[in-house]
């Protein structure tokens, strides 16, 4: 079986925790090479999870001819800079939610796929859960009626001035962290596009960074809210209402890997509730992303998807500014 070589650019807590060994148990792919800033900490990574290359920079990673796809876990504010220069370079990209800063940026990163017609995608892993498709084919198939509202509650405590999240020049604080979550599942779930959006936000003093964010979105047909915050006890949870039942999502996104997922649905017939085989959405998206590539198959996530999704994220920052409804243009 064909193989797909991942190099990675930075050593990020997140690539530890969550990424390094799911890619030790996929057949299609690997974690072949790893560059940091501080090539020592890239080095120790490498002995300690045996990655068999380190690069001395960021653009040795890329030029190799041995790796034929790019991971990007970087702070958000430098996702733009180096998937486009690794598209440049010929390889494909897998690349961190938020994509970018702003739509703005997303759109130079897609002009980018297009020009060198070599894929990129978004890094959203809870969709690739099991549980989230079946949710998804719950709705679907109109089992809780027609979606009357969506709300996501998602956070966690970090006060730290030197975390990433709380650095906003480096697209930290909780809307871009967390929020793109509640606002990407509003859209995955109702498989639709919000028509414009209201949003209340709190500023951290002396960062600057987003701390408490809460959002209406119109959708039309139905509405999805959601409240994020850096600055309180670590909690998420979906709620979905239809017309004639309900799904809570307990664990919605950092969904455990050695623990069934549960989601209880409740219906006329009464309550239920549904547990999912143990399943990690990073290495599902990985596999899927490696198979799509050894196939010369589109990319299981679409840019356009991307794109709307921070479409809406940068109406949310504009409706905290004017206290006013804000139409999104597609």
């Amino acid at each position: 079986m064909q193989k797909i070589k991942f190099g990675v650019l930075s050593v990020s807590n997140h690539l530890i925790k969550r990424i390094i060994l799911p890619l030790q148990n996929l057949e299609n792919c690997e974690l072949y090479a790893i560059a940091s800033r501080d090539k020592e900490k890239a080095q120790m990574a490498a002995d300690d999870f045996s990655i068999p290359v380190v690069a001395d920079s960021y653009e040795e990673l890329i030029a190799r001819t041995d790796i034929d796809a790019i991971y990007i876990p970087l702070p958000n504010h430098l996702h733009a800079e180096w998937a486009i220069k690794a598209l440049k370079a010929g390889k494909p990209v897998l690349c961190e939610k938020p994509i970018a800063m702003d739509a703005a940026e997303t759109r130079k990163m897609i002009e980018a796929a297009d020009e060198t017609k070599v894929p990129l995608m978004e890094a959203f892993m809870y969709k690739f859960h099991p549980m989230w498709r079946h949710v998804r084919d719950i709705i679907r198939t109109n089992q809780i009626g027609t979606l009357s509202f969506i709300h996501t509650t998602f956070s966690y405590n970090n006060p730290s001035p030197f975390n990433i999240r709380n650095i906003a020049e480096y697209g930290g604080g909780g809307l871009m962290d967390i929020g793109c979550y509640a606002i990407s599942a509003a859209r995955f779930l109702s498989s639709s596009e919000p028509k414009r959006v209201i949003s209340l936000i709190a500023y951290d003093d002396d960062n600057g960074t987003d701390i408490h964010s809460s959002a209406l979105m119109d959708f039309g047909h139905l509405r999805a809210s959601f409240h994020v915050s850096t600055r309180s006890e670590p909690f998420q949870k979906v709620d979905i209402i239809g017309s004639a039942g309900s799904i809570t999502i307990h664990v919605p996104f950092n969904t455990y890997v050695d623990t069934r997922a549960l989601v209880t649905v409740s219906t006329g017939q009464g309550s239920r509730d549904v547990h999912f085989p143990i399943a990690d959405a990073y290495g599902i998206m990985f596999r899927e992303f490696s198979e799509a590539l050894i196939n010369k198959a589109p990319m299981p996530l679409p840019l356009s998807d991307a794109l709307n999704n921070m479409l809406v994220i940068d109406a949310i920052r504009e409706s905290a500014e004017s206290h006013k409804w804000v139409d999104i243009a597609y």
